[in-house]
């Protein structure tokens, strides 16, 4: 998305005034509704925008429904290049970047509220991180850590786009009524009662999400505007973002949150026991010459013998006896 997405392959597409955009979405629209029975439509944008980079078609898919959408976009469109990112199929079309974003049709209405009004979407998980939470194109997730503090599962807390905005501060019904200029969507970013302008500073956004944000036109005018109107807001939210999980949990009971979390972090303490007993660096000892992705090997093929008796031989038998296990399965001993 932004228009640049096939500049890497040598082909530079240009901006469309909004009556050659709307007429492009239109044959896009008939197209795979005649082509592929699907619904789609077009990335809602604020009402006076008098040009484009690019146009983001959604497209509703029904779980049962599977389409190779570059082979579709090869025979239908016949573009000079197809970038494919994330689940995202760029393409070039009249001289003019197509985005193509299939959706399932269960995470429908949440991804149209996300991807509309740039760079909204995108500014609101600004806040709702500082809750703990992601928010992103299927909903709004807590991201529970492991011991090793990866990532290791997203709950999902609400797939509801009228509760996301409301926990978060935003007014659902004033976003229903659109906007007419960029303006107006950064004015109703800032007027979220837990805006901070410096959450939304480069210097302070992690690196991935710098990375993306400095390619992001949108998010440039929307710090320019904090910068030129003197917009210096500060929230006070607790550095401790487990502090927020009881009131996650009131307001979105049908989570299960804190039920979820417990069982998370019962299975965590488990495996954190059962990697300081038995882990790579162990086996190193007894292998000196194992290393990188040998080692890896190593010790899936060890987990997969034991499969579901791995937590439970890891945590009883001697350190002597798992040693031996280990190396009859590495030799093939076991068979």
């Amino acid at each position: 998305m932004g228009g640049k997405a096939l500049n890497r392959y040598g082909v530079f597409t240009g901006r469309k005034n909004t009556k050659e955009f709307k007429q492009i979405g239109y044959e896009l629209i008939l197209a795979v509704l005649s082509e592929l029975g699907i619904h789609s439509e077009v990335v809602t944008y604020y009402r006076t925008k008098p040009d484009h980079g690019d146009l983001d078609l959604l497209l509703c898919m029904p779980a049962d429904k599977n389409i190779n959408w570059r082979e579709y976009i090869e025979n239908t469109f016949k573009p000079q290049a197809i970038n494919s990112n994330g689940g995202v199929y760029s393409f070039d079309y009249k001289e003019f970047q197509i985005d193509f974003i299939p959706i399932l049709d269960e995470k429908w209405e949440t991804a149209k509220t996300y991807y509309s009004h740039d760079p909204l979407g995108n500014c609101m998980g600004k806040t709702f991180h500082k809750f703990g939470l992601s928010y992103g194109w299927d909903g709004l997730f807590y991201k529970f850590r492991n011991f090793n503090g990866r990532n290791s599962q997203n709950i999902l807390i609400t797939n509801n786009s009228r509760k996301i905005f409301e926990f978060g501060g935003y007014d659902y019904d004033r976003y229903l009524l659109g906007f007419e200029t960029l303006e107006d969507i950064f004015k109703f970013t800032i007027d979220c009662k837990y805006f901070d302008t410096e959450i939304f500073q480069m210097e302070n956004l992690k690196s991935i999400d710098k990375k993306r944000n400095r390619k992001r036109g949108s998010y440039h005018l929307f710090l320019k505007y904090l910068k030129d109107k003197n917009i210096n807001i500060h929230y006070n939210f607790n550095e401790n973002k487990e502090e927020y999980l009881p009131i996650i949990n009131q307001y979105f009971p049908e989570a299960k949150l804190i039920e979820k979390l417990e069982h998370l972090k019962y299975k965590d303490n488990i495996n954190f026991h059962l990697a300081e007993k038995f882990n790579g660096n162990i086996v190193m000892e007894w292998l000196p010459e194992l290393k990188g992705k040998e080692l890896g090997a190593a010790l899936k093929k060890f987990r997969d013998y034991l499969g579901n008796t791995y937590e439970t031989i890891v945590s009883a038998v001697p350190i002597d006896e798992l040693q031996k296990i280990f190396m009859d399965v590495y030799n093939g001993k076991n068979k």
